[in-house]
């Protein structure tokens, strides 16, 4: 009994870690009674589909594998989150082209100041994320590394460390390949301005160049929103697949 009860807590010590930083669970918004009811049901589900490694830990052990299974839980809510974090990247380097960086606002769902175009990019991901089922696969990928990775046996390998790193470049790739667009129509914007400033000195580019760069911005954006959806929907099963690949990396 106590034995079930230790592999209760550790289940839950890596669900709840991983719903705290994970897309879609984490937002401040969802009260935390909800987070911490799924978190319960989750484990109490994988207590009755896996075949959990029995686990004889002393007292003094016990802390030891609950911060593990936090770190384990709360590793891969972040490489979960990483995709989405390129995403808002790329609306960020849109704001920094457009001048909406110098507006950026707090947003109260992530509880940290985002600009304009960096929160519109995020909750259309969020949007695609949930239409797609996308959040039904990430929590099936939580479940099944119960099954590859057993509570207490985690460890990470070089692998892991060097596909971590290797994400990174890919989340740069995708703001990139996402914010490029509407950056190269900034950057018309800006050189069209400048002939302009050059052909009639008399027009105040200074006073014209923000307001017509942020309804130039808005026209491109509305053709090119399509291209966006398509775009974020291509990369979002990379979430997937990059979590299962760091699961699979913390069995040694």
């Amino acid at each position: 009994m106590a034995e079930n009860l230790i592999n209760l807590l550790l289940i839950f010590s890596r669900i709840s870690a991983f719903i705290v930083i994970s897309p879609g669970f984490s937002f401040k918004s969802m009260p935390t009674t909800a987070k911490v009811c799924l978190a319960l049901a989750l484990t109490l589900a994988v207590n009755g589909m896996s075949v959990l490694v029995p686990l004889e830990i002393s007292s003094y052990l016990l802390l030891f594998y609950l911060v593990r299974e936090v770190l384990v839980g709360l590793a891969m809510g972040f490489i979960s989150q990483l995709i989405f974090t390129g995403i808002e990247i790329a609306g960020q380097f849109i704001d920094f082209q457009v001048g909406f960086a110098m507006g950026a606002m707090f947003d109260p769902a992530t509880g940290v100041h985002g600009s304009n175009y960096g929160r519109l990019y995020y909750w259309l991901a969020l949007a695609v994320f949930f239409l797609t089922d996308m959040h039904h696969l990430l929590i099936q990928s939580l479940l099944d590394s119960f099954q590859v990775v057993p509570i207490g046996t985690a460890t990470l390998s070089n692998y892991g460390i060097e596909g971590t790193i290797m994400l990174f470049s890919v989340v740069f790739k995708i703001a990139l390949g996402l914010g490029a667009p509407m950056m190269i129509v900034a950057l018309i914007s800006d050189i069209v301005l400048g002939i302009i400033s050059k052909s009639v000195p008399q027009i105040n580019v200074l006073m014209l160049g923000m307001p017509l760069k942020i309804l130039v911005s808005f026209f491109f954006m509305l053709l090119l929103l399509p291209n966006v959806v398509q775009s974020i929907s291509k990369v979002m099963p990379l979430i997937s697949q990059y979590l299962e690949g760091f699961v699979k990396s913390l069995t040694g």
